[in-house]
């Protein structure tokens, strides 16, 4: 890595002032691995071509120190756009606790750095509630600490009811919970689909609560689904 004199480039007759990455002072190195760790998630290229983590994913093989960094760039945002990629993160879940339990090094709390969550690309087929809700078991204290959930209007109805029953399994009859605090953090709840109903919220038995203590609810429709279905009505 070379770093040139008085903040410019130098020319053909100036020496340039070349030194490792090395010598660099930590908190510059520090700054500049968080920023390599962040995924490119709004990347031109197709997430087929580039994998928006892969940075991150590299630099984790660097040392533990270099690990304990990136994490929780990496955590921050977290896009889970494919069936297998829900199925990869919740394996992940599962060996952190497999540290935890032994105590290992390499043990790290994801909740405590995830802020943002999605749990699906609407190109795709969703999971069927049979396979979806083990993942979302595994999910659900990520899905806790979040303050921002993104989620398929197809897997909405597993999300809220696994956080229902999260806030119902806490609850204590014999107290009035009525000023009790949330256990989940969520502020803001993104819901995508092609519905053009309200009859969505009505399939949903469980979940009132937690939709009801949600200050921002966003609904994105899918436009070119609907027109598609127009127009083979």
């Amino acid at each position: 890595m070379c770093i040139y004199c008085c903040g410019r480039e130098a020319t053909i007759d100036e020496p340039a002032t070349c030194f490792r990455f090395s010598d660099l002072p930590l908190e510059i190195v520090l700054i500049i691995i968080q920023y390599t760790a962040q995924p490119t998630l709004f990347q031109r290229e197709k997430y087929t071509d580039k994998n928006p983590y892969s940075n991150a994913l590299s630099l984790c093989l660097v040392s533990r120190f270099v690990r304990r960094i990136v994490l929780p760039e990496f955590l921050h945002t977290i896009t889970l756009r494919r069936s297998h990629s829900l199925k990869a993160f919740a394996n992940a879940l599962r060996m952190q606790k497999a540290y935890a339990e032994k105590e290992s090094d390499l043990f790290f709390d994801y909740t405590s750095v995830v802020q943002r969550i999605k749990d699906h690309d609407a190109t795709e087929q969703p999971l069927q509630d049979a396979k979806f809700k083990p993942i979302m078991s595994v999910l659900v204290p990520v899905l806790l600490a979040a303050p921002a959930l993104a989620v398929d209007s197809c897997h909405l109805k597993v999300v809220v009811q696994c956080m229902e029953e999260v806030w119902t399994s806490r609850a204590d009859p014999d107290v009035n919970h009525k000023c009790s605090p949330f256990p989940w953090k969520t502020q803001s709840l993104t819901i995508v689909g092609h519905y053009t109903e309200m009859k969505i919220f009505k399939q949903i038995r469980k979940g009132a609560t937690f939709l009801g203590s949600i200050p921002r609810l966003t609904y994105l429709v899918d436009m070119e689904a609907i027109f598609a279905i127009s127009a083979g009505a």
